[in-house]
């Protein structure tokens, strides 16, 4: 992305949005305490309050205690001010979620389609339901962003998904099309970056600094959080750990490569491995000719199927070395488990807790923290409209970001 040139008018728009953020993310705020935290002269904070005042993106809400003096009046962000919309594409699944600007959904909905349909379908499917959404906007208020979570490769920088397994799809330009029809900017985001987001907003990484979400399910996946900030890597492909190789010449992925660890931690390898070893446990009441899941499996377990806790438990090992190669890279605070395949959290969590706890950084008397997200199904969504609300507010340092800036 270009630079913006600086002059009078970068400083003013770096300024704005400082002072934007810091009532959006402390307020109620006086301007006092804005001056204070930003190092700005309170002359420059007052001006600014007046001009989001007058366009209605802050109001004042009452005053605060006095430590002597004139009470200050407090200030609020208006988190009504406008709308994003949060899409989560999966495999036979739309869910759509309309948000005001802290990520609270106004409308949600749930579209299904054609398991295998192609791209074409699924984005006209994707634009009709957009539009009823808008319906629903008040009359005085706009749609400012637009965040899709996807599973696959995506190119951030071009809002482009380079290649999805789970859909078959590959080089969609999903920003630009939904862009010149809706005339608002649009982002594209692994949908497991979409989750973390949410986590860092409103879930357990809102009090940490470097953290990892991991996916478990029907595939591995993470976000990366450093510095409070999501890590995307060169062009958005960061956190591929599924990916990793964990077993040499092992079985095959569906990425291409074999020995990923999403070969052997996920729900295919979990249901592959009843179906290879059932002849061996006759007492087994698995059904293998039912469509089988990482819940079905679980409710086995519960019962005390031996070949459902065995294969569980044998994918809660791989999980576990997987994760232990995590920690002694980024060596993070806290890992967060997520996904469908926490169900089963009473006998995967042992397991991998018992092989983490062996990292390189053993020795160090602060330990890395094994947690399950405690987020609601919503979170993907949430996440889908929260890749646009962050993106809406940051620092307009690049020209490709007076697009969304433009918006206040």
């Amino acid at each position: 992305m270009r630079l913006r040139i600086g002059n009078k008018d970068l400083i003013k728009d770096i300024n704005r949005s400082l002072v934007i953020n810091e009532i959006r993310l402390n307020g109620p705020i006086s301007r006092t305490d804005i001056s204070k935290n930003l190092n700005l002269g309170l002359s420059t904070v007052t001006n600014i309050v007046e001009e989001l005042k007058t366009q209605k993106l802050i109001f004042e809400i009452g005053e605060a205690d006095s430590t002597g003096g004139r009470k200050p009046i407090l200030l609020e962000f208006n988190y009504n001010y406008g709308y994003t919309i949060g899409i989560k594409i999966e495999e036979n699944n739309l869910i759509f979620a309309l948000t005001n600007l802290n990520a609270d959904i106004i409308k949600r909905k749930k579209v299904p389609f054609k398991r295998g349909s192609n791209s074409n379908d699924v984005l006209e499917l994707i634009i009709k339901n957009i539009e009823d959404l808008i319906k629903a906007i008040p009359m005085d208020r706009s749609l400012l962003g637009i965040g899709i979570a996807i599973s696959g490769l995506i190119d951030q920088k071009r809002g482009r998904l380079i290649y999805s397994g789970m859909l078959n799809w590959s080089d969609i330009d999903i920003s630009g099309i939904l862009k010149n029809r809706f005339n608002v900017p649009v982002y594209v985001d692994n949908d497991v970056n979409a989750y973390t987001l949410a986590e860092l907003w409103y879930g357990q990484g809102r009090t940490l600094s470097n953290f990892i979400v991991v996916t478990y399910g029907s595939g591995i996946g993470s976000g990366i959080v450093i510095n409070k900030r999501l890590y995307c890597g060169d062009f958005g492909g960061a956190g591929e750990i599924g990916h990793m190789v964990l077993v040499a010449d092992g079985r095959k992925c569906e990425c291409g490569q074999k020995g990923c660890l999403e070969a052997y931690a996920s729900e295919n390898f979990i249901i592959d491995y009843i179906k290879e070893n059932i002849q061996f446990f006759k007492e087994s009441k698995i059904n293998i000719d039912e469509e089988l899941s990482i819940e079905k499996v679980y409710e086995y377990a519960k019962n005390g199927d031996m070949l459902a806790i065995n294969a569980l438990k044998l994918s809660a090992k791989y999980l576990g070395y997987g994760l232990l190669s995590v920690i002694n890279i980024f060596n993070p605070s806290t890992i967060i488990l997520a996904g469908e395949g926490m169900v089963a959290k009473d006998i995967i969590l042992p397991v991998v807790i018992d092989i983490v706890k062996n990292n390189f950084f053993k020795m160090h008397e602060k330990k890395v923290q094994i947690r399950v997200s405690n987020l609601g199904d919503d979170a993907w969504e949430i996440g889908a409209s929260l890749l646009a609300i962050s993106k809406l507010f940051e620092m307009p340092l690049y020209e490709e970001q007076k697009d969304a800036f433009v918006a206040f």
